[in-house]
C-alpha cells in the first residue's frame, strides 16, 4: 500500500472508528506507591476530575483524560502534516478502540486506591511477620 494510502485509512480510522480516542488522554509513568507520600501523591492525582492511575506489566502510570487541542470537533488533527513525533509514530492498527484498556489494577477514585492500599499495608504486615517468624525458626537451629 502507497504511503498516502496507507496514511488516508489511518485518518479515517482515527476519525471514524475510535474517534481519535489516542488524542484524548496522556499517560505518564509514575513511581510505584510504597511509602506514606508515594500514597499521598497519587491520592493527590485522584482528587483531581478526569485523572486515573492504573497499574500494568509491572509499571504504574497516571492517566489524563484531556482532548488534545490540535484535535478539531470532527475528530481530525488540524496540525496533521506537522505533528509530533509520538504522534507520528502511533499506528493506527494498534489502536485500542473501541474501549478503554483492561489494566492490571486500575484506580479512577481516592476510594478506591484507599480500599487497594489498606489491603496492601495488611499484605506487607503479613509479609513481615513470616519473615520474623521464618529469621527466629532459623536462629534456633
Amino acid at each position: 500500500m502507497a504511503e498516502a494510502d496507507r496514511d488516508r485509512e489511518q485518518r479515517r480510522t482515527c476519525q471514524h472508528l475510535c474517534k481519535a480516542r489516542c488524542c484524548r488522554y496522556v499517560v505518564v509513568q509514575i513511581r510505584a506507591p510504597r511509602l506514606k507520600a508515594d500514597y499521598d501523591e497519587i491520592s493527590w492525582f485522584l482528587a483531581h476530575e478526569r485523572v486515573s492511575i492504573y497499574y500494568h506489566h509491572r509499571r504504574w502510570h497516571l492517566e489524563l483524560r484531556t482532548r488534545c487541542r490540535n484535535l478539531t470537533p470532527n475528530n481530525l488533527c488540524a496540525i496533521y502534516h506537522t505533528r509530533p513525533i509520538v504522534c507520528r509514530g502511533y499506528d493506527a492498527d494498534s489502536c485500542e478502540y473501541p474501549a478503554r484498556p483492561r489494566h492490571d489494577l486500575q484506580f479512577d477514585t481516592k476510594a478506591e486506591f484507599d480500599a487497594w492500599w489498606k489491603g496492601k499495608l495488611a499484605r506487607d504486615r503479613r509479609k513481615r511477620r513470616a519473615r520474623t517468624k521464618a529469621a527466629k525458626n532459623r536462629s534456633r537451629r
